[in-house]
């Protein structure tokens, strides 16, 4: 079973701190040390809306993509089926530690199941949280490739794309440009590769898609041949 295909309609996480650019969320106690993978595509659902509505394939086939459109590919391309200010963004930090503001956890000596066994308690105290960066969200049925004009609301829940949305939000080379100029500590390029390797196996191993990204980021990255060359590097499946 994929990673998606396991968070796929479960909860990953639920939002403590948001702005107009990325939100960071904090994963159930069950995904202790299991946050989503790095360069994993996520959605904040509108206020109202369960993730359970939209279960796996998400009221979609998993064959239809939910952006579809008849007329020729755009930016802003047609949605079916997806709520209203869905917002879409990538996964691009985790860190797990102490709840306690500057109480930092001690070493015991102890594997994890005879710290389970004998200190419990412990496990209470820490929790899981991870980064996302936006890249596009839904208005008027149509995806919108760039920042929301206003950030997810706090305590919103955080759940994985399905695999139709991910091929989906990949389609358009727009989505390198809005990485590549993301903020200074994301680590753009790392999160390039691993958002491209992702939708590579979402899209069947789709050599050809990786062929094609690579192109764009040469026309992004012409005037740092240093950058692109090892970029590419990482695209490789």
């Amino acid at each position: 079973m994929s990673e998606t295909q396991r968070d796929a309609g479960g909860t990953l996480g639920e939002i403590v701190a948001a702005s107009t650019t990325g939100f960071t969320a904090q994963c159930p106690p069950e995904r202790l040390h299991d946050p989503p993978l790095f360069g994993a595509f996520v959605k904040v659902l509108p206020p109202g809306v369960e993730a359970t509505a939209l279960a796996p394939p998400a009221s979609l086939p998993e064959e239809v993509d939910p952006f579809a459109d008849p007329s020729p590919p755009s930016l802003q391309t047609q949605l079916s089926g997806v709520p209203e200010e869905t917002l879409y963004a990538v996964v691009y930090h985790a860190t797990t530690g102490s709840l306690e503001p500057g109480r930092r956890p001690a070493a015991y000596g102890l594997n994890e199941a005879e710290l389970r066994a004998e200190q419990p308690q412990i496990f209470d105290l820490l929790a899981t949280e991870f980064s996302a960066l936006h890249i596009g969200f839904v208005r008027e049925g149509r995806l919108r490739a760039y920042l929301p004009p206003r950030p997810p609301r706090l305590h919103a829940m955080v759940t994985a794309c399905a695999p139709a949305e991910i091929r989906a939000l990949t389609e358009s080379p727009d989505l390198l440009r809005t990485l590549l100029n993301a903020p200074g500590d994301v680590g753009a390029e790392e999160l390039i590769a691993a958002c491209l390797r992702l939708a590579y196996e979402h899209r069947d191993r789709d050599f050809p898609f990786l062929v094609r990204m690579g192109k764009h980021l040469a026309l992004l990255l012409r005037e740092d041949p240093e950058r692109l060359a090892a970029l590419l590097r990482k695209l490789e499946p």
